[in-house]
């Protein structure tokens, strides 16, 4: 019996090691789901741009992940201390904070969630900081954040694994079998 028990608690315990180092790779649909900019201290919602796009997430051999969006490849870090070494501040908008990251994650605490970033230089934005926090197994929450002129802007992505072939044929409408009298 202390055999089966030390067994179990080895498999407990390698599912969490092994859950907290992997995150789900492959293609993902990606939308605007909200945002702000903010000058002078004032902040005005951005209006959300519900077009769906594509990108593809890899992990390069060094460990980092890589995010290809329209051929283009971005090489994401890990963060030093996950969710628990960024901060932003989501106050008086519709953006996630770091407690509902959290919330959404199977952890307990913020240096358990892990979150991946990098500074690119973005087309028509400048200088941008791209992060990525895992929401729940299949999605990512992200930000995308940019100091035009005086002001900030920072915009919320949420990234949905595809799953399923994506050349999926249409369904055939199902046409009711005859009734014999």
């Amino acid at each position: 019996m202390r055999l089966f028990l030390s067994l179990v608690l080895i498999w407990m315990l390698s599912g969490t090691v092994l859950a907290d180092t992997t995150q789900p790779l492959g293609k993902f649909h990606v939308i605007d789901t909200a945002g702000f900019v903010e000058r002078d201290g004032n902040r005005a919602p951005l209006t959300s741009d519900l077009e769906t796009g594509e990108l593809t997430l890899q992990r390069n051999a060094s460990g980092n992940l890589v995010l290809t969006v329209n051929e283009t490849e971005i090489e994401l870090f890990e963060v030093e201390n996950g969710l628990a070494g960024l901060s932003w501040n989501a106050g008086n908008t519709s953006l996630l904070d770091a407690r509902d990251i959290l919330d959404l994650s199977p952890h307990t605490s913020p240096e358990q969630v892990r979150a991946w970033g990098a500074n690119v230089a973005w087309p028509g934005q400048g200088q941008v900081q791209l992060v990525l926090l895992p929401l729940r197994e299949n999605a990512y929450s992200g930000f995308l954040i940019s100091h035009p002129g005086n002001s900030t802007v920072v915009r919320q992505m949420e990234l949905r694994k595809i799953l399923g072939p994506p050349n999926r044929p249409a369904q055939k409408p199902t046409v009711p079998a005859p009734v014999l009298n």
